[in-house]
């Protein structure tokens, strides 16, 4: 079971990365001291999948969504869905994957302030990290980048 995991993890890139997954994040409408939920929704190449949060086995690197926090914005914990069992060719165990499109939801909280004057546009950067399989081998680790547009409107900050 391990043989093709390794050779797909010593295998040297090509051309670069294969780009498996595509991402993409709702924009995020809050008032100051309002709570949401962003949704990254990953796109899986056909013929691919991703280890699941958490991953089956220890030496696979589990689907992790990074979002880095702003002095304007509190973010939680995503929140993963469950894996789907899938086994390679040739191997005796399922792994726990992801299939086609993904939904990761993370809640954010604006934070309250000072009396904001005026309305605040910002871009909450990130990025999803995965493992992709195809029918036969599990690719090195990858990411790609999220961006989650969120837009802060005036409200009442002493709620």
């Amino acid at each position: 079971m391990i043989a093709p995991l390794v050779l797909a993890l010593l295998a040297p890139a090509a051309a670069g990365p294969l780009v498996v997954v595509t991402v993409t994040a709702s924009r995020v409408i809050l008032s100051p001291g309002e709570r949401a939920e962003i949704e990254v929704v990953a796109t899986i190449g056909k013929g691919f999948r991703i280890q699941a949060n958490p991953a089956s086995q220890p030496f696979l690197v589990p689907a992790l969504l990074e979002i880095e926090e702003d002095a304007r914005v509190d973010v939680g914990s995503p929140e993963y869905p469950p894996g789907k069992p899938y086994r390679l060719q040739g191997t005796s165990e399922d792994l726990s994957v992801y299939a086609d499109r993904l939904v990761i939801r993370v809640p954010v909280t604006a934070r309250r302030g000072p009396g904001a004057r005026s309305p605040d546009e910002l871009v909450l950067e990130g990025r999803l990290r995965y493992q992709a399989c195809n029918e036969q081998v599990c690719l090195r680790p990858a990411s790609v980048p999220v961006r989650v547009p969120v837009s802060i409107r005036l409200g009442d900050s002493t709620r």
